[in-house]
């Protein structure tokens, strides 16, 4: 008599997690992993990639780490795409290490995903698509000059609320946009590797399929 391993239910959201040690100490790493497990709502899975040989192994972590063998050193965007081919939620969520999720995030999403879209273009394309959902973070430290923005220096607070609706490049954030699997798998994964591919890449995903605005501030840019 065989037996074989029991099937694990489908999450309904993946977070991918890009991490850097030389970049993010351990208390800013910590501080976005609990963020993440203070979420209230619970049927989602976090994959976290390091970019290269982890070179703090005793660093504690509540998920595992995937440490790459050599360093891409491409802003994360091999990681994200090794994300987007391992995970197996419904949505995937890409979160830097220093970014901060609000607790009521994925619970906020799950509300506004099972909203039924509205159809409105004459050839019948969604655009208030479920599929695609484009939410507000606090940007903290930066300062928007024209289409650019610039970091202002260690001490220096401020904070502007980023909308990222519309989509578009220089006006989203790689947290704010979160996408079906199915269609990630279809464009092909994160396949562009240039510094600002997440403007480059949501702003097509948004222009190709549509994209649903939830009007709630539900993180934080660091």
């Amino acid at each position: 008599m065989s037996s074989s391993a029991p099937t694990l239910p489908t999450p309904r959201f993946s977070i991918v997690v890009t991490y850097f040690q030389g970049t993010q100490p351990r208390d800013v790493f910590l501080r976005g992993m609990q963020c993440l497990q203070r979420q209230s709502f619970r049927n989602y899975e976090v994959l976290v990639y390091h970019d290269g040989p982890l070179s703090d192994p005793d660093v504690p972590s509540p998920f595992p780490i995937r440490a790459t063998a050599e360093r891409f050193n491409d802003w994360g965007h091999t990681l994200r795409d090794m994300g987007i081919r391992e995970a197996r939620g419904d949505y995937i969520l890409h979160f830097n290490a220093d970014n901060i999720l609000y607790s009521n995030a994925l619970e906020t999403l799950e509300y506004y995903s099972r909203r039924p879209a509205h159809l409105v273009q004459p050839d019948g394309r969604a655009i208030d698509t479920p599929e695609v959902m484009v939410f507000g973070i606090h940007k903290n430290g930066y300062q928007r000059h024209f289409r650019m923005w610039y970091k202002h220096p260690p001490g220096v607070k401020t904070s502007v609320i980023l909308t990222g609706n519309p989509p578009e490049r220089y006006n989203i954030d790689c947290l704010q946009m979160v996408i079906s699997r199915r269609i990630w798998l279809e464009i092909g994964g994160w396949y562009d590797k240039q510094n600002e591919s997440d403007g480059v890449i949501y702003q097509a995903v948004a222009e190709k399929y549509g994209y649903r605005g939830v009007p709630v501030v539900l993180g934080e840019h660091n």
